[in-house]
């Protein structure tokens, strides 16, 4: 049996590319206080959502981000779609009787109140809420990232997340049980929140996708699907002594990272001096983050990308053939000089 369990995140994004964020009640088991994207647990339900009630047919690769046993990844994404109802009371549905993709909130459907009470109480109840040519919107979800909780975290999540571009209603009715509020801004807003006299608590996989989306200028669906990376991020959270009142999360890449351990992680260990401090050369990929309040004034260090063996780090675009061409063709041309100057 897996040590960790499955879990599914989505990222909802408007046309002003800004996202939706939720912040976690003082009392949670998880991540207390921290904003967070909607999602949650995978439940055995989500495995068993009938197909034709929803739009999964027209997913072209459900594979790429499969977790667990499962044939693809639809009930990931039934998890991911499930959770965004229950945490912020938006129902994301196909109408294919006008073909049309809607966002549906207790607003437009007062009994979706009742609905999602039942849905909390027993997830396969959620499948019951799409008939006739009104469809759970699948599709729409675009395959982003995979983040397994470190080994020092009491509870672990391997964590499907998903880009969901929207133009959603203004009314968000998150779920009071589970959250104490929620919020639309830009990716940069909430970054720049994290680091402020009074600060935001911003975990790693937030705070790094946040980054990722801030570089994407565009709302269109392609430019977002090449920046899927299918690699699962399992970071290792460390200590430095001359760092007192912070914590290092390292990502795999970096020349400190025991990848050894990828997959079972390591407990809070003390760094040494020479992990904690890179000389130029060394490749970095980690992030420094206050422990009180945890997960503020977060620091991102990224440094020599290119000595990685395998390009793990996030940041960069999902190469279609014709850019993989060019980018071959330019370094074979640029080959000779090179060569002239070692």
């Amino acid at each position: 049996m897996s040590p960790w369990r499955l879990s599914a995140t989505t990222i909802l994004r408007n046309k002003y590319r800004e996202v939706l964020m939720l912040k976690r009640g003082p009392t949670a088991k998880f991540m207390p206080n921290a904003y967070v994207f909607p999602g949650g647990i995978n439940d055995k339900a989500d495995a068993s959502f009938p197909i034709d009630r929803s739009n999964y047919e027209l997913v072209e690769d459900g594979g790429e981000l499969k977790l667990g046993n499962f044939e693809n990844d639809m009930p990931l994404r039934v998890t991911a779609l499930r959770e965004l109802f229950e945490e912020a009371g938006l129902l994301l549905v196909l109408d294919e009787n006008i073909r049309e993709h809607k966002v549906i909130t207790a607003v437009d459907d007062p009994s979706l109140i009742e609905w999602r009470e039942k849905v909390k109480a027993d997830a396969s109840k959620f499948a019951e809420l799409f008939t006739g040519g009104t469809k759970l919107d699948c599709n729409l979800l675009i395959p982003w990232s995979n983040w397994l909780t470190p080994a020092s975290s009491p509870r672990r999540f391997d964590t499907v997340f998903f880009v969901v571009p929207i133009d959603p209603p203004e009314a968000i009715e998150h779920c009071q049980r589970e959250m104490a509020g929620g919020m639309w801004g830009l990716p940069s807003t909430f970054i720049k929140h994290s680091v402020m006299t009074n600060p935001i608590s911003l975990p790693p996989p937030q705070y790094y996708e946040l980054a990722r989306l801030r570089l994407q200028h565009t709302t269109e669906r392609e430019p977002l699907e090449r920046m899927l990376n299918t690699f699962k991020i399992c970071p290792q959270v460390v200590h430095y002594a001359k760092m007192p009142g912070k914590n290092i999360t390292l990502l795999p890449g970096d020349f400190a990272f025991d990848w050894e351990k990828r997959f079972v992680g390591t407990p809070l260990r003390e760094l040494t001096e020479r992990e904690a401090e890179p000389t130029p050369d060394d490749p970095v990929h980690r992030m420094i983050f206050n422990t009180k309040p945890n997960y503020t004034d977060i620091e991102m260090d990224i440094r020599n990308p290119e000595k990685i063996d395998h390009t793990v780090h996030l940041f960069h675009f999902k190469e279609s053939y014709e850019d993989e061409r060019i980018r071959l063709l330019n370094q074979l041309m640029d080959w000779p000089s090179k060569k002239s100057k070692d």
